[in-house]
């Protein structure tokens, strides 16, 4: 069992939901007791206040489990859903559905036919990762809205596993989207963020089986683009761009090509040992980053996300700038991402500013605060940091100055 002193423990897989569905109109009910959704509302979710509700609590009382009066619970999402003229219904399993064996998906099918609205369920237990939790309701989404006959689209590509959770405010993320765009590139569909100059981001599920090629942000969209290429044949790429090197790397790969060269002479600083901590497709580009372009020698990444399939094999995958080192690890225990902070030739630490407290009194190493908002919800959301192409390379160099 983990003790946790300094640090928060991690959004688990209901929250991932959430913040994957959070764009696209639908209602996402929690199955769990009354003020099931509220840490997800008023903590995890600081996007809340644009508008009516996403997220709600199914406000499951103990008569109602002992009874089984299901009646009560789809009779709330029927109104719900109609009140708050939502597009879809997203039931999302917690520890009570695990343990008294609740039947989500016949659940679904009563509420689809009570609403009319398309309806599913996402097998989640509240105890997997928020990244294993958003890439179930990708699939799910998947599964209900994807369109297999959507027209191609030679320039068409689609971004997966765009959740706040890991990725923070849609400003952060929108330098790469625009890039995108930029380069020639048409976006199709954006899992889970607005894409540029809006438009609907459903029918952008639904015609993200046209699109020429998937681009994996997270953890979160890794799944789901194994998935696309098994039923539509389209491959991915997995990385996401911080600073100038990662955001050419990118490029050269989402067009088939060998990435370019490491500058020869990137800018220097006097660092020679950075430890990047948090998600794990970011942390990649950190490290991608202090490499190329500062001439970092040694960075290790500690991944507080399972890293599972983005470091595997794949024939789906076309190309990524994911990589692993041998100093790199694979926890969240608070212990041991302490002593790795805090190991002599340790110089740097990026990573959420939740994590600085566990950098022992006197500790030499610079820290640089780069949020990671499943581990500090709406603490840091406002934060001023940025991470992604040109800017990500001046928030650093920044930040090294």
């Amino acid at each position: 069992m983990q003790t946790y002193h300094q640090l928060l423990p991690l959004a688990t897989g209901y929250f991932g939901v959430s913040s994957a569905l959070y764009d696209f109109d639908g209602l996402v009910v929690i199955y769990g007791p009354a003020g099931g959704a509220w840490h997800i509302n008023i903590e995890d979710e600081p996007r809340w206040y644009r508008g009516p509700a996403t997220v709600v609590g199914a406000g499951i009382l103990e008569m109602d489990v002992i009874l089984g009066n299901e009646n009560k619970f789809i009779d709330n999402i029927v109104r719900a859903a109609s009140e708050l003229k939502r597009r879809f219904v997203a039931l999302t399993g917690t520890p009570i559905s695990e343990i008294i064996g609740t039947d989500l998906r016949g659940l679904a099918r009563m509420i689809e036919t009570r609403t009319g609205l398309p309806t599913f369920m996402t097998p989640t237990a509240g105890s997997e990762p928020y990244s294993q939790g958003a890439s179930k309701a990708f699939l799910a989404l998947a599964d209900k809205f994807m369109d297999p006959h959507a027209p191609k689209r030679p320039n068409g590509i689609n971004v997966l596993g765009a959740v706040h959770l890991s990725l923070g405010k849609e400003a952060h993320v929108q330098p790469l989207l625009d890039g995108l765009e930029k380069e020639g590139f048409e976006l199709v569909g954006v899992l889970s963020a607005p894409r540029p100059g809006g438009g609907d981001p459903l029918q952008g599920v639904r015609d993200a089986p046209g699109a020429a090629l998937n681009l994996v942000v997270s953890a979160s969209g890794v799944d789901l683009a194994e998935r696309m290429y098994a039923q539509y044949g389209v491959p991915y790429v997995t990385g996401l761009p911080v600073g100038r090197y990662g955001w050419a790397a990118l490029q050269a790969l989402l067009r088939g090509e060998e990435p370019p060269q490491a500058p020869a002479a990137p800018e220097r600083t006097n660092l020679r040992h950075a430890l990047v901590i948090g998600e794990p497709v970011m942390s990649e580009g950190v490290r991608c980053c202090l490499r190329h372009d500062f001439g970092v020698p040694a960075v290790d990444v500690v991944s507080v996300q399972p890293r599972g399939g983005l470091l595997q094999a794949s024939e789906a995958r076309r190309g990524s700038l994911m990589s692993s080192g041998p100093a790199d690890a694979e926890t969240d225990d608070e212990q041991e991402i302490a002593a790795l902070m805090n190991a002599p030739d340790v110089d740097c630490v990026v990573a959420d500013p939740c994590y600085r407290p566990l950098l022992e009194e006197g500790a030499a190493a610079r820290f640089i605060p780069l949020p990671h908002i499943a581990m500090s919800a709406r603490i840091h959301w406002d934060l001023p940091y940025e991470y992604a192409l040109e800017a990500g390379y001046g928030y650093v160099a920044e930040q090294l100055a």
